[in-house]
């Protein structure tokens, strides 16, 4: 269970991502009140893509692979895999696992923070 656990600590970097993104469009013109409606509508409808037939183990996978290839979430997620998100977040989930074990209080620190 504390395994699981660890999924729901990610609530708030989600939470950060949108509202990164909403301050993005926002800074590129679009109107405050419309950019919070567009990124709240499209993540709800990539959540409830996840979502179908999730039970599948190969599921996140294939949304992975019906991106358009050579198009722009295949750019995307080749843009944040290089600079490094996803091992980031794998980094992240370790370290709250750590402090859910006891072993640690969960912080990353760099070797000239210790």
């Amino acid at each position: 269970m504390r395994t699981m656990m660890v999924t729901t600590g990610l609530m708030g970097p989600m939470y950060s991502i949108l509202k990164a993104n909403q301050d993005w469009l926002i800074d590129h013109g679009v109107p405050a009140h419309d950019a919070s409606y567009f990124v709240g509508r499209t993540y709800l409808s990539v959540i409830q893509d996840a979502e179908f037939n999730c039970q599948d183990p190969t599921r996140f996978d294939e949304l992975i692979k019906e991106q358009t290839p050579g198009g722009l979430n295949e750019q995307a997620l080749q843009n944040l895999e290089y600079l490094g998100l996803i091992e980031a977040y794998r980094a992240a989930m370790d370290a709250m696992l750590s402090r859910l074990e006891g072993s640690s209080d969960g912080f990353i620190r760099t070797s000239n923070q210790e």
